[in-house]
């Protein structure tokens, strides 16, 4: 179980850098009126556009938050959730499935195969409940959708999860985008707000035991 948990810190600090490095100029580009302004101007591409940068959150810092709150400010709740909600589930599912069907010779070398079947156990019986939980978390659900790919979670089990764990975020951000249309204020303030409970909800989360104990 410890090495595990080395995996997830590891996979955790490697996305980390990426956002530390890259994360302002991406959330720069989608905060505010440029959020709006480009989803406006991208007319009927606006929700596959969406999508498809929720998708590449995989790879890349991509504000998630931000991106469907634009999205809702422009297209209103329903549509701006429609298409998170599609971004979401399929970003999670491209990282299990390239986890899945590649990532065996990793699986191998980070684990033995008694300890890759106590993983795959583990995944199993409370994967499903990790995943739904964690999609309203930053970072968690990169890591998790390559973890439960990587050693075997049942697809059927990680699709399910990964579909209704994704619409509550999806739902939640492009309400507050649409209602930051309308009263920016309190709406914005809320965004700003909820991001950082999720952030520090995650840092909770992802803390070793005992850390902090004298």
């Amino acid at each position: 179980m410890k090495k595990l948990l080395l995996i997830f810190f590891a996979l955790t600090v490697l996305i980390l850098i990426t956002f530390a490095a890259f994360g302002d100029h991406f959330e720069f580009l989608f905060s505010g009126d440029s959020g709006r302004d480009f989803f406006e101007d991208a007319t009927i591409w606006a929700g596959p556009i969406g999508a498809g940068l929720l998708i590449s959150d995989l790879v890349l810092p991509i504000p998630t938050t931000v991106v469907i709150g634009a999205m809702g400010a422009v297209m209103g709740v329903v549509t701006a959730a429609l298409w998170g909600w599609l971004g979401l589930t399929t970003a999670g599912l491209t990282g299990y499935g390239l986890a899945r069907l590649g990532g065996r010779r990793w699986a191998d070398k980070l684990a033995t195969p008694a300890e890759q079947q106590r993983y795959r156990e583990l995944f199993n019986r409370w994967g499903g409940l990790a995943v739904i939980l964690s999609r309203m978390l930053p970072i968690l659900p990169e890591v998790l959708s390559v973890l439960a790919g990587l050693y075997g979670m049942r697809a059927r089990n990680f699709i399910v999860a990964v579909t209704l764990g994704s619409l509550p975020p999806a739902l939640v951000f492009a309400w507050l985008g649409q209602q930051a249309k309308t009263h920016p204020g309190p709406a914005l303030w809320a965004l700003v707000a909820l991001t950082s409970i999720l952030w520090l909800l995650y840092l909770r989360l992802t803390r070793p035991r005992g850390a902090g104990k004298p």
